[in-house]
């Protein structure tokens, strides 16, 4: 209805103007009447003026409603008086925009202080700043863990500790990084910082996330310090019970032994070999477990291996010597089995027995209860490096515990500290090696590791 009216207005507007200038047309060859000629002519410039500024009106409003957009003010109220009929329909869709345009703005500032409070509430701190350092946005905690109340560029922290900005801008980007900030009393407290990078318009800028972990370490560190004290337990308690046991075997062997008619004690050669190989393997396994200790009384690592060659099928038989009362006496099936004739492994032999030591008691440990109980080892030549398979048909390991296997001080045993894993990992890795666990609840569990070979 409003552009029929506006353009009715204007075909009116022309014919008006059209008739002015035929009339002055007709004076000007016609007659001689120089006022009424002048008349017209000053009529058809003010009907040019005003078609012109009538035409005009409508890029008038739009531009002056474009102009108040610039200046973040939609208000079209000032206009209501001055706007025509013709124009009112353009009137109302402007103020439409202008309402929606204010309702945009106001879900955009609603926005806004949600997201700050939200910032604001986190205990993490976190603040982002551009590549001139000037700071974009930081929460409470951010300002609470530097002890400032405004922060408005990152060099401002150096007034904290000279340097602390360049030490921020330093840390690697995607990683976990740790500073030591000075606070009041003049402590350092341990923040853990974690850095992201992202684009916001034609700015590029790194957002920091700071967490105070001083309560976390201290927590942590007692936690640690009361498991460590059952780790050398149980890692003695591994290497000392088979001996033990072996000292049982040798006695109740020598208890076996006929006498000859003299008095003296008559020993078969296969209970004198079986003797030797006994106090061979107490006399290794002693001598590795005090040079463990040694290594291991600083509770920071294992001692560095000393690698050597060392023969796979010789390696398994004494591992079954090791265990071999404690299989009787348990009933378990123990295979070994080797692909290749000759197979050498270049390790260091002490940890490889510690690491396998720990694989084999974890196995015979789970079949508590059980009747069919086997255990495997395996070793085979792949691609150039020894793979030693340990496995065994026991109950398997939970799907929701078997990502955690290898955490230090996780178990699922009574007393136990949760070090035998996590330290078989460490001596495979220091070994220049790698492990991979396979276990299905009810399907067994199978230990694949990978060693150089000789």
């Amino acid at each position: 209805m409003a552009y029929n009216s506006y353009f009715a207005s204007v075909v009116t507007r022309l014919i008006f103007l059209l008739a002015s200038f035929i009339g002055l047309a007709y004076l000007l060859v016609n007659t001689d009447r120089f006022f009424s000629i002048i008349f017209l002519f000053i009529l058809a410039i003010i009907q040019i003026i005003s078609l012109i500024s009538f035409l005009n009106l409508t890029n008038r409003n739009l531009a002056r409603f474009l102009l108040s957009l610039t200046e973040e003010d939609t208000s079209v109220i000032a206009w209501k008086g001055r706007v025509e009929k013709t124009f009112q329909s353009l009137h109302h869709s402007f103020k439409e925009v202008n309402e929606e345009i204010s309702r945009i703005r106001l879900e955009k500032e609603k926005g806004t202080i949600l997201l700050q409070n939200v910032i604001d509430h986190i205990n993490t701190g976190i603040f982002a700043i551009d590549e001139k350092g000037f700071v974009e946005i930081v929460n409470a905690s951010a300002l609470n863990l530097f002890g400032l109340s405004r922060l408005g560029k990152i060099s401002e922290l150096d007034t904290i500790e000279k340097g602390v900005s360049d030490a921020f801008i330093k840390l690697r980007i995607d990683s976990g990084n740790i500073l030591q900030l000075k606070v009041d009393d003049g402590d350092r407290m341990p923040v853990m910082v974690r850095i992201s990078a992202f684009k916001l318009g034609d700015k590029s800028l790194r957002l920091f996330s700071l967490q105070g972990i001083k309560n976390e370490l201290e927590a942590n560190e007692i936690e640690s310090w009361q498991k460590m004290t059952r780790v050398l337990a149980h890692e003695i308690s591994n290497s000392v019970t088979p001996i033990s046991t072996l000292g049982a075997g040798i006695h109740r062997k020598l208890s076996q032994a006929s006498q000859d008619k003299m008095g003296g004690m008559k020993l078969s050669t296969q209970i004198a070999n079986d003797l030797l190989q006994s106090a061979e393997l107490i006399e290794k396994r002693s001598n590795a477990l005090v040079d463990f200790m040694e290594h291991y009384k600083t509770f920071t690592r294992l001692p560095e291996p000393v690698p050597e060659n060392i023969d796979a099928s010789e390696f398994f038989e004494s591992l079954r010597l090791f265990f071999n009362d404690d299989l009787q006496r348990l009933k378990v099936q123990f295979d070994l089995m080797q692909d290749e004739a000759t197979l050498k492994i270049w390790a260091d032999r002490g940890l490889l027995e510690q690491a396998f030591i720990n694989l084999v008691r974890n196995s015979m440990e789970a079949f508590e209860g059980q009747t069919d109980k086997k255990i495997s080892l395996r070793a085979s030549l792949e691609k150039g490096q020894v793979v030693l398979v340990v496995s065994d048909n026991g109950p398997g390991i939970p799907d929701d515990i078997r990502s955690q296997v290898f955490v230090p001080f996780f178990t699922t045993k009574p007393g136990g500290t949760g070090i035998g894993m996590s330290i078989v990992r460490k001596i495979v890795i220091m070994s220049g090696g790698s492990i991979k666990l396979i276990s299905k609840p009810g399907r067994g569990t199978k230990f694949i590791i990978t060693l150089p070979a000789s």
